[in-house]
Parts: C-alpha cells; structure tokens; sequence
C-alpha cells in the first residue's frame, strides 16, 4: 500500500498534562489541528494521525495492570476486565476531543480506535487493523488512531502504544515521512533535566538497527508503554526496514519547527531530531 503523505504521531504528553488526570492541554491540540489544516491545504490530503494517551488511560491501565494481562494458564480478574474497561472509556474520550477539534478546523476527521480490529499475541502486533484505515483514507477522510487496550490470544489483553500502531502504519502505507511531535524539542543525549542533556539533532542509523549516537532515556512513573525509549526505538526500526526511504523526523508541537517538519521534512539545528540511514 502506498500514496499516504504522512502519519503524524502527537504525543500524549503533548497533548495533556500526564501528571494530571484526565487533563487536556487545549493549546496544544488547537495547534495540532491547525497543521493538519496546512498540510491539507497545502495538497497532502492523504494524512493519517495517531496520538497517545497521556494522562487519559495511564492511570487507569496502571492502576489495574492492564499492560500485564494475566498469565496463559489464569482466566482474566474482574479487576483486570473492569480496568481494560475503565482505559478504554478514558482513551475514547481523548480520541472523541482530539476529532471534535480537528472536525472544527474543516478537516474530515474520523477517530478509529484499535480495539477489536488489532489484536497481539505476547504484545507483539498478530492482526493489524489496516483495511479500517486503507477504507477511510480512501472515503477521502482523515482516521485519528490512538493507543488503546486491545485483546491479546496469550495475556487477554495488553495496552497497543500509539508509536506501535505508527510502526506498523508505516510499514503498510510508505508514507514520504513520519512526525513525531512530543513535548520537548526532540531526542536529548539523556533525560531533559539532568546533567549534560543536550539535544541530539541528527540520528544514524545502521542497517542492523544499531544508531549512533547513542542515547539515555527514562520513563515516567504512570507511563505504560515505554515512553521516549518506545518512541526511539520505533524511529530506528521504521528507518531501517525502509532503509532510509521514509525519513522520520521528533520534535515539539508546541514550535514553529514543527510546521515546517510536518510540511517539508526538514529541521534545521536545535529545531529537533531527525533520522536518517548508512548502508555501513
């Protein structure tokens, strides 16, 4: 599959204060929807956008260990279903409020949650749901995709990251580039904040997945899919399998460079991080 334009990942920390429950920064999402806006002014019509979470569907997984599942052999707790539940109603409505803006900006947005049509096993990817998206992008809309619970044939269910769904939505589609667009200026050298951090403004990646530089990174106490290593990692797999053909590019949202990242491809120093492919 191909003729996407591109998928533009927005991060749940971006998007709502991931500290706070359930609290959406509405700023942000307004300055989502006006680069959707541009982008499909500017032709490139045929978008898919993805986003986190953030603080809606965190607490809830985290409080009922939805990421674990349970074991092959144990059935699923009431707990646990109660918990697939109660992420599930949080994550949708995020989905319903990042669609509602995009809807009042004039851009066809049509939100696609996961569940039901992806499903892993062991947390790995066993079913994509891609003839959804194929569908919608050729209605002519937009699908907004989020992370999500989705049922798992060995664990009952696991949480799906966005960033997994944007891997795979890559490798499907052969979009001309990937955005990520978080909540700081890209990828640092390690955490922003501690001691040294500086950020790192081009990424190398080898054809056995390996990068240089090399980078630290953390995750956050109530994040339950992996955080900015999860985001690293899917940037390197997606430039390595394509070999360099689908360039992905991190920066903030909150910036005038990711405008132009999202519209051109290119970041200038200190405007963000971008990856990019050497044979050796």
């Amino acid at each position: 599959m191909a003729g996407v334009d591109c998928i533009l990942k927005l991060g749940g920390s971006a998007l709502t204060q991931k500290d706070q429950l359930e609290t959406l920064k509405g700023a942000s999402l307004r300055k989502a929807a006006a680069i959707v806006a541009q982008l499909r002014g500017a032709g490139e019509k045929r978008c898919i956008v993805v986003h986190g979470a953030g603080s809606f569907g965190h607490f809830q997984a985290k409080e009922h260990d939805v990421c674990s599942g349970t074991s092959k052999e144990s059935a699923a707790s009431e707990s646990l279903r109660r918990g697939l539940c109660l992420t599930r109603l949080s994550v949708t409505k995020l989905n319903h409020l990042v669609t509602e803006e995009f809807v009042s900006c004039g851009i066809p947005a049509v939100g696609i949650s996961p569940f039901g049509t992806w499903k892993t096993a062991c947390k790995g990817v066993s079913q994509p749901g891609i003839d959804a998206v194929k569908d919608v992008l050729e209605a002519g809309y937009v699908p907004v995709l989020h992370g999500d619970c989705v049922l798992d044939s060995e664990r009952h269910c696991c949480i799906l990251s966005g960033d997994t769904i944007v891997e795979v939505l890559a490798m499907k589609f052969s979009p001309k580039r990937v955005i990520f667009l978080t909540d700081v200026s890209g990828i640092y050298s390690c955490p922003p904040g501690t001691a040294g951090a500086r950020l790192v403004d081009f990424i190398t990646v080898r054809p056995d997945g390996t990068m240089d530089p090399a980078v630290l990174t953390s995750v956050r106490p109530h994040d339950t899919t992996g955080g900015v290593s999860l985001k690293l990692q899917t940037a390197v797999n997606i430039v390595s399998h394509s070999r360099g053909a689908i360039p992905v590019l991190i920066c903030k949202l909150d910036s005038e460079a990711a405008e132009k990242a999202c519209l051109t491809g290119e970041l200038k120093e200190d405007e963000g991080t971008k990856f990019s492919f050497i044979e050796a």
